[in-house]
């Protein structure tokens, strides 16, 4: 049976380095934004948000993956915290879902940009409530030591104000989630119309050369 590396085959195997690719370059940015830096940021969707919008939601998932291998491949050890890659995948599908649905070719800047900040605030709400959960579960769980993290301020802060710890670890990540899904929603979708240029340039060099 011979294997034919025909032009699907091809495309695939180039969405699965970009997937590892993406995933990389996420984890650079969050590692340098959020724990050199400690900025009150993650920033760490950028890319695979843009995969989710340039080739679809399930590869933009892999790249999630590929982002919690590489730091576990770097660090040897299987952490708990490694549950908010859920917290990647969910990203990834509700931007590449929210880009096929909502998103047409006939919008307007105006739409767009619109649209894009609907998928801000869809993205906060889904970030914070699934991040809350995670963080929720862990924290009473004895066996896992709790990073510094970017919502460490607010809890202090809120604390006293919420019966519920769940909902407490929902509240406090709203602020700090719509700065960041503003900052990687337009980022992504920079990266995609950037993308989606080489492309067709790629494309149009390639018909007409052929």
């Amino acid at each position: 049976m011979n294997f034919l590396f025909n032009l699907s085959n091809r495309k695939k195997l180039l969405f699965f380095i970009l997937s590892i690719l993406c995933g990389f370059l996420d984890y650079l940015i969050c590692d340098l934004v959020a724990w050199v830096n400690q900025l009150p940021l993650f920033c760490d969707t950028i890319f695979i948000m843009a995969l989710s919008f340039f080739a679809g939601p399930w590869w933009g998932v892999l790249a999630g993956f590929f982002y919690h291998l590489i730091d576990f491949a770097l660090h040897r050890t299987m952490e708990l915290g490694h549950l908010f890659m859920l917290c990647h995948f969910l990203a990834a599908l509700t931007a590449g879902y929210f880009k096929i649905l909502f998103i047409k070719k006939s919008d307007s800047r105006f739409l767009l940009f619109v649209k894009l900040n609907i998928l801000v605030i869809v993205l906060c709400l889904v970030m914070s409530v699934s991040g809350g959960i995670i963080s929720n579960i862990l924290n009473n769980i004895e066996a896992y030591n709790k990073a510094s993290s970017q919502t460490d301020f607010l809890t202090f802060l809120w604390q006293n104000k919420f019966n519920s710890k769940l909902l407490l670890q929902i509240a406090v990540r709203i602020p700090v989630n719509i700065a960041d899904r503003f900052i990687c929603t337009f980022a992504a979708w920079g990266v995609y119309l950037g993308a989606k240029k080489l492309t067709d340039l790629i494309n149009y060099k390639s018909c007409s050369s052929s």
